[in-house]
């Protein structure tokens, strides 16, 4: 193979991984279906209760559970995608505002939920939530939740 083929064969597997990270790591790491929850290897746990359309938004209601052994803060922002394949569906609220703050005592639920504009029902959509702890003293990767709002 000549050195030029090598080169273009390099730059295009890098800059498929740019593209891959940049918008496919969300979508597929981890990828969890709407009626099953998750548990992070923490011990903090996310469960979807309900995917809602009203109007012009849908809705996703989540339990928050921490597990982890201490009081949690954390901060919560989304994104929405629908359709097949996935396309943005517009800012979510937390977007909008930046990321929400909330604390969550040792043992305890918390409820959130967030909504993104939406098309119309019956869609397919994929719900990307990125908690983070503050302190730094736990780490969770991108969760994606995937259903069909009604």
């Amino acid at each position: 193979m000549s050195a030029p083929r090598k080169a273009l064969i390099v730059t295009v597997a890098l800059t498929l991984s740019v593209i891959g990270l940049k918008f496919l790591v969300p979508l597929v790491a981890p990828i969890i279906p709407a009626d099953r929850p998750h548990e992070f290897a923490n011990g903090l746990g996310i469960r979807l209760l309900s995917i809602g359309h009203e109007g012009n938004r849908v809705t996703w209601y989540n339990e928050i559970r921490n597990g982890t052994g201490s009081d949690i803060t954390l901060n919560l922002t989304s994104t929405c995608r629908h359709g097949r394949p996935p396309q943005e569906s517009g800012p979510s609220g937390t977007s909008l505002e930046g990321a929400e703050s909330i604390v969550i005592p040792w043992g305890q639920t918390h409820g959130w939920s967030e909504s993104c504009p939406s098309p119309d029902s019956g869609r397919w959509w994929v719900y990307t939530m990125r908690l983070s702890d503050p302190t730094g003293e736990h780490r969770f990767p991108p969760l994606t939740l995937a259903g069909r709002a009604h």
